[in-house]
């Protein structure tokens, strides 16, 4: 399943390493699928979530910046997701700060500005949905080694560099003649787990008039199975410095993980803001362990 950070609007992400750093086998244990068929085959496996006709899910999610951090509660409608803040910078929110909180979603009471906020949801998936497709002709892989985890799941490390013969489809795509780093795959349930890649050189974009990416630039991304058959990304650390626009510079530094995932019922938009509002002041810490890992 391949979300918007399941609603992030940064799409350049994929997966997640179970339980921790793989420890490879040596390179002659690879199997014998071609390294890019085997990517290629992991990447049709991902669609973005189907929130009309698919399962739904409250789940959690923390966007750490520096001198920014908020925890949301989220819950998915067949509408779109809907967000509520339940703590800003480590601290509950005041009285004051829940009664902004409680004007801001109730604007999606709106039919207009629901369906606004579900366009705008659907573009981040569609975009994210061309980053994925692009992966398998983007880059040159080479296996590097692999290990049997839980549930007999086969997990096989790859790098990637490059294809130089690869020509962007999209300017999102452009990113990727800049970029190496290493995936893991999970052959077994077919699925892209992890990647980390980073920038080896300057990306330029529109000949450096509509943006630059600086070399040293870098994201991880983690990806797991949340409920039989429903995979989605829980975790997204992005650290890019650069210049937009010619004269904008540009900074991220950001990590947004997702925990929490809970299965629910098909809500109207009215029911998703009582939902939301019930459940501010559940636990919303998360805890150690409880971001990411296989479904069990």
């Amino acid at each position: 399943m391949l979300p918007p950070l399941r609603a992030c609007p940064y799409l350049l992400a994929l997966a997640i390493l179970a339980a921790g750093p793989v420890r490879t086998a040596p390179a002659e244990n690879s199997p014998s699928m071609p390294a890019r068929e085997l990517v290629r085959k992991a990447v049709q496996n991902e669609a973005p979530p189907n929130l009309e006709t698919g399962p739904l899910f409250a789940y959690k999610s923390r966007l750490l910046k520096p001198h920014y951090d908020t925890v949301k509660q989220n819950v998915e409608t067949p509408l779109g997701i809907l967000a509520r803040v339940v703590m800003f910078n480590g601290q509950l929110l005041t009285a004051e700060q829940k009664a902004n909180e409680d004007a801001r979603i109730n604007r999606l009471l709106d039919p207009a500005q629901m369906q606004q906020k579900r366009k705008a949801q659907q573009a981040d998936a569609e975009r994210a949905a061309k980053l994925f497709k692009a992966l398998p002709d983007a880059f040159l892989y080479e296996y590097l080694g692999s290990e049997q985890v839980q549930d007999r799941h086969t997990l096989v490390k790859l790098s990637f560099t490059p294809d130089p013969a690869f020509d962007p489809p999209t300017r999102e795509t452009l990113i990727f003649q800049g970029m190496r780093g290493e995936m893991v795959v999970d052959s077994t349930a077919m699925r892209v787990i992890s990647v980390d890649g980073t920038l080896f050189r300057d990306v330029t974009i529109g000949w450096g008039l509509i943006g630059r990416l600086y070399k040293g630039g870098r994201f991880t991304a983690e990806q797991t199975e949340v409920a039989p058959g429903c995979w989605t990304i829980v975790k997204m650390t992005l650290k890019f410095e650069g210049r937009a626009l010619i004269f904008k510079s540009l900074h991220i530094d950001e990590v947004e993980t997702l925990w929490d995932f809970k299965p629910v019922e098909r809500m109207s938009v009215h029911d998703a803001l009582d939902y939301l509002k019930q459940r501010e002041s559940q636990d919303p810490q998360p805890r150690s362990g409880q971001e990411i890992g296989r479904h069990k």
